[in-house]
């Protein structure tokens, strides 16, 4: 598909706020809705945190084709049925009473993160803005990164004033009435079929996209985002009580926890202003560096120290450039075309590993009797991961080549 000839903000603007209300609603607001359900209900965190990575689990499956429905032109129907799941199961979700109905519901809220999170988000830019891609995916990642900031709060108020399953049906109401809406106006609509098409029976994979199975880059590639996501999804939970378990109050351990998503924005606008000075990949081994300095920097950490605020900027914004080098970098190194399938093998592992992520840094935890073991761990994480990433651009040196060398950007 051809690029605008000049940026289309009205668009990329639009496609940006969907995704800062789909992270909030669906992703953000879940951990406030724990405690109220287990009063209610009467079901234990462990349970209700069950459904939350049965939907990471499964998404990770929907990944592949949701990304091949895009490439082939049909986001607008990808994205906007997203939004409509997710309204519907929000809906559904404020009338819960079983546990089962509640597995189902977000078993099924898999293919709605599927659908409407930044693979899928990138791919539609992808597709509509060809070489201005660069800059519409930095800018989405930057609204994207306001989502917790704006519906944490904002999900709060509504349970303490009108109860949370009531407030369940206002989130409901946000994915309904602004992202679906605007999914299904904003994106262009799937091309027409050619009046001859192929007699050739359709392939699940098209061959480039196939191919680049066959690259140790790619899989090392999926390596470090593997190894990177572990941290991500598993430290956020974690790292109160790690903090606290350490000897810092609770109040100094929230007042670290707050810098980490201000910390992922600061980290993207610095890199979009940099990144053209140091290239995508010089980017990937500085953002990936800060992940090592940061779990360095953290054993040393003595009870109550300030430098527990470096350790929160440095975790945060690497994990803030490290969602623009994973939508950026692999057209760079992997051609354009195909993007959405190549995200959707990028997500699938990923996805998968980072469900369990959470209860398999709880596992060591409770295994060691400490946070002694988890803090290692998050080290040589960090650690295999930069060297993942550094085995990447050693083999594209070594003679690897993408399948169409231009990458978003030309």
């Amino acid at each position: 598909m051809s690029s605008p000839a000049r940026m289309p903000w009205a668009f990329v603007s639009a496609l940006s706020l969907t995704q800062l209300v789909s992270y909030g609603t669906i992703f953000y607001a879940f951990a406030l809705f724990v405690e109220p359900m287990g009063r209610e209900l009467g079901w234990s965190k462990s349970e209700l945190m069950a459904g939350y990575s049965l939907a990471l689990g499964t998404s990770a499956f929907f990944a592949v084709p949701v990304g091949r429905f895009i490439d082939l032109g049909h986001g607008r129907a990808v994205m906007a049925g997203g939004s409509v799941l997710a309204a519907v199961l929000l809906a559904l979700w404020s009338r819960v009473e079983s546990y089962p109905a509640f597995l189902l519901i977000w078993a099924a809220m898999g293919l709605s993160m599927s659908s409407v999170f930044y693979e899928p988000g990138f791919a539609v830019l992808a597709r509509r803005l060809g070489f201005l891609a660069r800059r519409g995916i930095t800018f989405m990642t930057l609204v994207g990164g306001l989502a917790s900031t704006v519906f944490i709060p904002l999900t709060h108020l509504l349970i303490e004033h009108m109860g949370w399953r009531s407030a369940l049906l206002v989130l409901a109401g946000f994915n309904l009435l602004v992202c679906a809406a605007i999914h299904a106006v904003a994106i262009p609509p799937a091309l027409k079929r050619p009046p001859h098409p192929s007699s050739e029976p359709p392939r699940p994979l098209p061959p480039s996209a196939r191919s680049v199975l066959l690259k140790a880059s790619f899989w090392c590639f999926v390596a470090c985002s593997v190894l990177q996501g572990l941290i991500a999804a598993a430290m956020p939970v974690h790292l109160i009580p790690l903090l606290t378990e350490t000897g810092y109050s609770l109040e100094m351990a929230v007042l670290a926890f707050s810098i980490i998503g201000p910390a992922q924005v600061a980290g993207r606008m610095i890199m979009a202003l940099g990144e053209r000075t140091f290239g995508m990949k010089g980017t990937g081994v500085a953002t990936l560096g800060l992940g090592v300095l940061a779990f360095a920097l953290l054993p040393l950490l003595s009870p109550g120290s300030w430098w527990v605020g470096a350790f929160a900027v440095l975790f945060g914004a690497s994990n803030g450039m490290m969602t623009i080098v994973r939508a950026l970098l692999p057209p760079e190194l992997f051609g354009r075309e195909n993007y959405g399938v190549i995200q959707g093998m990028i997500a699938m592992p990923v996805r998968l590993t980072t469900a369990s992520a959470p209860f398999l840094f709880g596992a060591l935890w409770a295994w060691w009797g400490s946070y002694t073991a988890v803090t290692i761990l998050c080290l040589g994480l960090s650690v295999a991961a930069l060297g993942s990433f550094l085995a990447v651009l050693v083999l594209q040196k070594g003679g690897e080549k993408p399948e169409n060398s231009l990458a978003l950007d030309g």
